[in-house]
């Protein structure tokens, strides 16, 4: 009884806040747990006539086409799992060491120039992205095969040979993100005390040992909370980089084609959507049950760095 009287006052207390807090609770619930009735889908046999939730129930039938679907459904998780560890080691190096780079930069307006250029390309949609690159590599008249053949060499044919994709891939996530990325580690530097830094160098620290023992360690929290933010989408895949930048070409599909694209095109093309709504069952379980055992590891070996 006296810990409802305790709750009671407090909302009572803070009913500013909670009113204030009722908009974005509306918004959560109406487009992030409504539409997850929708996965029932998952387990029925879709019916247009009887709609969703008429359609008849079909078990693990969904899942069973999913996981028996031959090299299929493999060959998309294995290229999911390969680009997000690409993307999250590469990607988080690279934000990290641009940080760290503008952060030491003698003059702080020339960083702030450069911070602001590197940000421009995460404005620009993946459909004008995928004519940069086109004309990059178009088989004829891109920029970079001619580049090849004025050195006297053949040109690449780079739309029908997807062993080239992952490191082009590689480059355009690089250059789209890094900017953006690299904020929250500079926000972080820059609540960093000062005078560490003058008590290393009293101490004879030259550049290089103040990173290692200063910067980084002050940096390490942050990465540890991004990466486990970002263990959640482990199967998921930005749908612009691979769809839209390959153009959505068949003969790419070996290196480029992740599960996300191909729900999107299972979409698109077919009409057997309790597999593809089984699809995202699998991607979310799977994020779901990382991000807590991570989150586990992660507690156990450093609790102040993990997130529950």
């Amino acid at each position: 009884m006296k810990r409802w009287k305790r709750f009671s006052h407090r909302l009572w207390r803070d009913r500013m806040l909670l009113v204030m807090a009722l908009p974005a609770l509306a918004i959560m619930i109406l487009f992030n747990y409504v539409p997850m009735s929708g996965l029932v889908l998952a387990f029925k046999k879709f019916d247009y006539s009887k709609g969703l939730y008429n359609s008849p129930w079909n078990g693990l039938e969904n899942f069973k086409l999913l996981f028996l679907s031959g090299d299929t459904f493999w060959r998309l998780t294995r290229n999911t799992l390969f680009y997000y560890l690409l993307f999250t080691i590469v990607g988080t190096i690279c934000e990290v060491a641009l940080a760290i780079g503008i952060y030491e930069l003698v003059f702080k307006k020339l960083g702030k120039g450069i911070q602001s250029i590197l940000i421009l390309p995460t404005f620009i949609s993946f459909v004008a992205v995928s004519y940069i690159v086109e004309a990059l590599l178009q088989n004829n008249t891109g920029l970079i095969n001619q580049a090849l053949v004025a050195l006297g060499r053949e040109p690449i044919r780079f739309y029908l040979e997807s062993k080239y994709w992952p490191m082009i891939l590689l480059f355009v996530r690089i250059w789209k993100s890094t900017g953006y990325g690299s904020v929250l580690y500079l926000a972080t530097l820059t609540g960093v005390d000062t005078g560490l830094y003058e008590a290393a160098m009293l101490d004879g620290a030259n550049r290089r040992q103040q990173r290692r023992y200063i910067t980084l360690p002050m940096l390490l929290p942050m990465i540890t909370i991004m990466l486990l933010l970002s263990i959640g989408s482990v199967m998921h895949s930005d749908t612009g980089i691979f769809y839209q930048t390959t153009r959505n070409i068949g003969a790419l599909y070996d290196t480029t084609q992740v599960l996300d694209s191909y729900v999107l095109n299972a979409i698109m093309k077919s009409s057997n959507y309790g597999v593809t709504t089984a699809i995202t069952l699998y991607q979310s379980v799977v994020g779901c049950v990382l991000t807590v055992l991570v989150n586990l590891v992660v507690r156990r070996l450093s609790p102040e760095n993990a997130l529950f």
